[in-house]
């Protein structure tokens, strides 16, 4: 008797009361979520609460369904498909919750004017999850946090170089058991260019690094300052090891 009171408690308590005097369940967290894959662009979780709208060029002209107030668009650019990419555009059914959007379990983007824009051409976006928006956080990104990791994130994929970009692309283990043997003698000159790699891969990561912290103070100017000194201090240093030799 206990146990069905508690149950019939926590239905309630999840129910929103609508203008015609229906009742629905409200999920506390949307079980939802985009992923993207080989593939392309899946839905995980609830269906019913995302809708593709359509594909579009990327700079043409385009009008999306009007949209109300329980409901935000989701852009997500992919600038490698077709010769001027494309933008896939997906509306997420919100209820009356403000959402904030989570990539890859990390990057938390708020969403401002009802809709939002990911960047997917570089690989690395690979979940997108939506959640309410947590008490005190307004729309538009007012939370000092969420300010900092979208614009760690934004710095992130505008950056050419990305940490130890060069030994993930040198280590290829896939060809141990291939060619009679040869494969495996590709792969130890592989992983011997990986180790060479890895030590340039350190100073630039080191270098990524700051030049990420001054990106979040200066912005762009502060970022390119950074990597212009470095490869200043570079060509010194070689300059000199080459009077040496």
């Amino acid at each position: 008797m206990w146990m069905m009171l508690v149950l019939l408690v926590l239905v309630l308590a999840g129910c929103d009361p609508e203008a015609e005097g229906k009742v629905r369940y409200k999920p506390v967290l949307l079980p939802v979520a985009l992923t993207v894959g080989p593939d392309g662009v899946a839905v995980e979780g609830e269906t019913s609460f995302i809708t593709p709208i359509g594909e579009f060029s990327i700079g043409a002209e385009y009008s999306l369904p009007p949209r109300d107030g329980s409901t935000i668009y989701v852009l997500l650019r992919d600038r490698k498909q077709g010769k001027t990419g494309f933008d896939k555009v997906f509306r997420v059914q919100a209820g009356r919750d403000q959402l904030t959007v989570v990539v890859n379990g990390k990057t938390t983007i708020q969403v401002k004017d009802g809709q939002v824009l990911i960047d997917i051409t570089g690989g690395a976006v690979k979940k997108i999850q939506f959640k309410p928006m947590e008490a005190g956080a307004k729309e538009g990104g007012d939370s000092f946090l969420v300010r900092v990791g979208a614009k760690w994130s934004k710095g992130w994929e505008a950056s050419l170089y990305k940490p130890f970009m060069l030994t993930r692309w040198a280590y290829d283990d896939s060809t141990i058991d291939k060619w009679c043997g040869l494969g495996f003698a590709w792969f130890l000159l592989r992983l011997a260019l990986t180790l060479v790699l890895l030590l340039v891969d350190l100073v630039l990561s080191s270098i990524f690094l700051v030049a990420q912290i001054a990106y979040l103070i200066f912005d762009g100017t502060g970022r390119n300052v950074v990597w212009g000194v470095a490869i200043l201090l570079m060509l010194v240093v070689g300059l000199g090891w080459a009077r040496l030799a």
